[in-house]
């Protein structure tokens, strides 16, 4: 298989930041993978927590990729978020996060930076999820303009935000830290992935962002086109595994359709020696399968025993 070469007519303006715990090593390696692969030349900046040095060692391979180790934590990490991505190892114009449970399609260099600073690319959910209510607007007014000492009357959009991708210029580092400290002004130290059905803070940092866009005075402006999702381009695009077990853990009937992009990726780095065949997850071996797609119905519930597995020794 060869390798896509490198847009030399791209230069990166950009640093793409991910992060994950040891269990996301193999998510962070695809994605920097699927960059690589597609002539993406951006600095990559992951933050690491409980990697070991064979896991570090893989990624930084790929070229351009600084690890930086955090400490453990019972907080998911999705909520350090605006931290990362406003960290002062970041030293391009602007900053893109794209968690580290999905792939790129194709060469979306040209999306990963814009013409307008004030403009942050995101997507939006369109139509609203169920629990974007006039009570969960309430309380995001509240605690907005009670942590930022005001808030708009209504709210600018009318729907929510999906935080997979985040693409920002720079000079929105205070509104970074603002997402920050409202993170950690209404949500637990310890909160999960997804807090109690019917929060206002359902999907936590990514709930909490929408309230800043939505009620906060000093916000950047989101984007009318997200682009990151194969609409502009149906040949480039961001494929997120959205749902759990993740495909280098298991195959669920939702990621399967793309499992094609995962084996050319896992392929990838078996052919320019990043990984031996045999370190390759079974799930992202093609002869395997049969097997997974035969157990791809009970994906869910085989998450909820390692969810549990997890709470109980960690």
């Amino acid at each position: 298989m060869a390798e896509t070469r490198l847009n030399e007519n791209i230069i990166p303006s950009t640093t793409v930041v991910t992060a994950g715990d040891s269990a996301y090593a193999w998510g962070a390696l695809m994605l920097v993978s699927s960059m690589r692969r597609n002539g993406m030349r951006h600095p990559v900046l992951v933050w690491a927590m409980d990697w070991n040095e064979e896991q570090k060692r893989r990624i930084c391979a790929l070229g351009g990729v600084t690890v930086q180790d955090i400490a453990k934590t019972r907080q998911c990490l999705a909520c350090q978020k605006p931290r990362i991505m406003g960290c002062d190892a970041v030293k391009t114009d602007w900053v893109c996060w794209v968690d580290a449970d999905g792939l790129f399609v194709g060469d979306c260099s040209e999306w990963l930076s814009s013409d307008d600073v004030d403009e942050m690319r995101i997507k939006r959910c369109n139509p609203p999820p169920p629990d974007f209510t006039p009570e969960t607007l309430a309380t995001w007014k509240s605690d907005v303009a009670r942590f930022r000492g005001s808030a708009l009357e209504e709210s600018r959009y009318p729907t929510r935000v999906q935080s997979g991708v985040i693409l920002l210029n720079r000079k929105w580092r205070p509104f970074l830290a603002a997402w920050d400290a409202q993170i950690n002004s209404v949500l637990p130290p310890d909160v999960e992935i997804l807090m109690k059905k019917g929060s206002a803070y359902y999907q936590t940092d990514e709930s909490v962002l929408a309230s800043l866009l939505c009620f906060g005075v000093d916000a950047p402006r989101v984007s009318e086109q997200y682009k990151f999702d194969g609409k502009v381009d149906r040949s480039r695009y961001y494929l997120h595994f959205g749902y759990n077990p993740k495909p280098w853990q298991m195959w669920n009937t939702y990621a399967m359709r793309f499992r094609e992009e995962a084996y050319r990726t896992a392929e990838w780095l078996v052919e320019k020696g990043v990984v031996k065949a045999g370190d390759v997850p079974l799930p992202l071996r093609r002869g395997w399968w049969p097997l997974f797609r035969m157990l791809a119905p009970a994906a869910p519930w085989v998450w909820r025993v390692m969810k549990l597995k997890r709470r109980i020794f960690r």
